[in-house]
């Protein structure tokens, strides 16, 4: 009898410590799972922006501006899918930024009304992106944890683990072949793949300041970086953001995933010994945009950055000399400001060695 009533009690106690450490709980659904990760979301804290603004040399150590005063965090489309209009007043994230009703589809349109750099690469480059082009939608990269977050927090998008989407999650199997085997290891898929990355330049904060006005030089195109992604050793694909304010300039430099990616890739010659990297081994400088003639001139192709990048490559800054608080621009208001960035950042980036720049300055076959 004793040894009934043990081992039903062990019975009863195993059942106990089961349910009570969640082994009987009921899953969540999906659409609860989406409510419980939202809150930590990129989407819904906007933490890459303050990570840009005030951390590792963001503007803010430099303007003494703080991004809760220029409105990025309460960054919105103006109106929601289903025609609404956003009051910047109240506007909180949540679901119906992207949603008529909870659950339903996204149209890319949607998005873009937000990532409005992705709208800008698929208008200037219309057809170029491999996946655009076969009818693939933003969904179809991106799952759910990219939009609705994963239960974690993230300082940016480039934080590892933050974004889902990666190219080897398609493509398996790369092909066999010279650039391949040669590059696998050490540079990413986008260094090479990549058409393009895009940047507006010379943000002028003062316009931001005294009018809420994004009003930027113009946009830069035809362009790429190449600089070492934190983290993952690997050469990838990279962009900038540049600003001026009181006749201060800021430059910040960061791993960029293009959405124009080409099925042909960039050849040995786009990157070896090209003319950013003869201007390097010539004169130590390379010299990225130029202020000539009452225009700015530059960038152009793949521009390296090597070691010494603080002091090689070269920028020319602008002022607005119009009304900071204008709804348009005078295209003529704008001058010369100073060459070189008083700030400078680096967000999840590091930039090449010096034993990869040695290797680009030798002039390859293709």
């Amino acid at each position: 009898m004793k040894r009934i009533w043990l081992a039903n009690w062990l019975a009863l106690m195993g059942c106990v410590l089961w349910w009570g450490c969640g082994g009987g709980s009921t899953p969540l659904s999906p659409e609860e799972q989406i409510r419980r990760n939202f809150p930590t979301s990129l989407h819904a804290t906007r933490e890459g922006k303050r990570v840009y603004s005030k951390e590792r040399g963001g503007f803010e150590t430099l303007t003494q501006v703080p991004i809760e005063q220029l409105g990025c965090l309460k960054c919105h489309p103006g109106t929601r899918p289903n025609g609404e209009q956003v009051n910047p007043a109240t506007y909180q994230p949540d679901c119906t930024d992207c949603h008529v009703q909870p659950g339903d589809a996204v149209a890319d349109d949607t998005c873009l009304n937000c990532h409005g750099r992705q709208r800008q690469e698929k208008n200037l480059y219309a057809g170029m992106d491999v996946h655009f082009a076969r009818g693939m939608r933003c969904a179809d990269c991106h799952p759910s944890e990219d939009m609705h977050g994963d239960g974690n927090r993230y300082d940016s998008w480039l934080a590892p683990g933050a974004v889902k989407a990666s190219c080897e999650g398609c493509h398996t199997q790369l092909a066999s072949n010279l650039y391949h085997n040669i590059h696998k290891d050490d540079v990413h898929c986008t260094a090479c793949h990549t058409k393009s990355v895009i940047s507006c330049y010379n943000c002028h904060l003062r316009s931001e300041v005294a009018g809420q006005r994004k009003r930027p030089y113009g946009i830069l195109r035809d362009f790429e970086l190449l600089l070492r992604r934190r983290g993952s050793g690997k050469v990838y694909s990279g962009t900038m953001m540049t600003l001026s304010y009181e006749g201060k300039t800021f430059l910040a430099l960061a791993p960029y995933r293009s959405h124009i990616i080409v099925r042909r890739a960039r050849t040995c010659s786009d990157c070896h010994n090209n003319a950013a990297v003869q201007e390097y081994k010539n004169t130590g400088k390379i010299t990225v945009t130029k202020w000539e003639n009452g225009r700015l001139v530059g960038p152009q192709g793949v521009i390296p950055v090597p070691p010494d990048w603080e002091q090689a490559l070269q920028w020319d800054f602008l002022d607005y000399t119009g009304d900071p608080a204008a709804a348009t621009t005078d295209p003529n208001a704008w001058v010369f400001l100073k060459t070189g960035a008083d700030g400078k950042q680096l967000i999840y980036a590091e930039p090449l060695t010096a034993e990869q720049m040695e290797k680009l300055k030798t002039a390859q076959g293709g």
